[in-house]
């Protein structure tokens, strides 16, 4: 072998060792972190304080429906539900009403325009807000499903650490083949720049939660800057987390099982729009930030692909044929390391998922999803849901 392919072995061999590493730390991670399950206790003080359920809704006539039921099982006592029809033009509206008229707890709210510096959401949750009477507001998405004991566990897990906001992430209902190859890799993309067990940190002005699922205290909320503070973002969830973190207040995010499930994306198309937008805003629509999201799977991912081909292509030419087959046993090595680690990424979103052999498609399409979100970056123009945004301004910082 020439020197310069012994130094491309050892670079190679290098990227290899990083998987080993990340299925440890990865695994004491997962050890570490809360599940929440049906079985997790439960808040029933004698006089339970009121909450509001604020469920926005736009064009969800597929999803409200069950949603909605399943809110409205909920054991927690009392509750309060308001939903949000928000310039809808299909038959959300009308699905709402009728829950309304037949449960007493549930008042709709109806929005029939987007005033200029708001997103949809923001503004939609804004104005629910404003009339909702509960000690706690519960925000949460229109494509989630509910076990009844969900809101009296996640009240008890506000309750035992003292925290002020409380988010889940929620199990993935993916039902469709790009939904189980590429939601379980969107969400890691996501949760390696928040890391949960240093939001956890008091010490750490790293904040994160998720608005498909977000439990906080009024007080918190109204000192926050309410959703009028971050009525620009896309992802106002993780904004609104750094504010009430910067108060000084405790926030906690929970992994859970047999609580909710959500179904995000139900194509690739909206795959593909859906977490670019999550992604770009998240990464406070940064390009620097999204490049370096990008470059790790190019570097230690499909570098693995390349290897192997190149690999076999050696050996089949009969040219270089040791360096070839070290060439090719590594990449052997680097492939059973990327298996057992995204083993346990599929297997967090998706319990029991059974296609994390299509990884290195679903990374052709995380690629595809952080490109999106640089084009972004670069134009400022955001379309999403029917609404054009235009040139999006860099978002203000967390600071209350």
């Amino acid at each position: 072998m020439t020197g310069t392919q012994v130094a491309l072995l050892w670079v190679y061999a290098v990227i290899v060792a990083v998987w080993p590493i990340r299925w440890i730390v990865l695994t004491v991670v997962l050890r570490r972190l809360e599940f929440l399950t049906p079985q997790s206790p439960r808040f029933e003080p004698p006089e339970p304080p009121l909450v509001t359920a604020i469920l926005p809704a736009k064009d969800e006539e597929a999803n409200l429906g069950d949603c909605l039921a399943s809110v409205c099982r909920q054991t927690y006592p009392n509750l309060e539900i308001l939903v949000v029809d928000d310039r809808s033009v299909d038959r959300t509206g009308a699905i709402a009403r009728r829950f309304a008229a037949r449960d007493r707890r549930i008042r709709v709210l109806t929005i029939d325009h987007l005033p200029a510096g708001w997103t949809g959401k923001t503004h939609a949750l804004h104005q629910a807000a404003g009339r909702a009477r509960g000690a706690w507001l519960w925000f949460l998405d229109a494509d989630t499903l509910h076990a009844p004991e969900g809101l009296s566990i996640m009240m008890e897990y506000a309750r035992s650490h003292r925290a002020a906001l409380v988010s889940l992430l929620p199990e993935l209902r993916c039902e469709t083949f790009w939904e189980q190859v590429v939601q379980p890799l969107g969400a890691i993309v996501l949760m390696q720049s928040f890391p949960l067990h240093v939001v956890h940190r008091q010490d750490s002005p790293l904040a994160f939660a998720n608005g498909q699922y977000l439990l906080i205290e009024r007080s918190a909320y109204d000192a926050a800057g309410r959703h009028e503070a971050v009525r620009d973002r896309f992802v106002e969830d993780i904004a609104l987390a750094g504010r009430v973190k910067a108060l000084g207040l405790p926030i906690r995010v929970a992994l859970i099982r047999g609580i909710v499930t959500c179904r995000m994306y139900a194509s690739l198309p909206q795959l593909v729009r859906g977490w670019s937008r999550i992604l770009y805003d998240a990464l406070d629509r940064r390009a620097v930030r999204l490049t370096g999201r990008l470059l790790d799977p190019i570097i230690f991912s499909q570098s693995g692909h390349v290897a192997l081909l190149a690999g076999l292509a050696g050996l089949a030419t009969g040219g270089h044929s040791r360096f070839a087959l070290a060439l090719l046993g590594l990449s052997l090595i680097h492939h059973a390391g990327m298996y057992f680690v995204f083993r346990l990424v599929y297997n967090t979103s998706v319990p029991g998922s059974r296609y994390v052999g299509w990884y290195p498609l679903g990374n052709l399409v995380i690629d595809a999803i952080l490109l999106r979100a640089i084009r972004m970056c670069l134009t400022g123009r955001v379309t999403w849901r029917g609404t054009d945004y235009g040139a999006a301004a860099k978002p203000a910082s967390v600071d209350p």
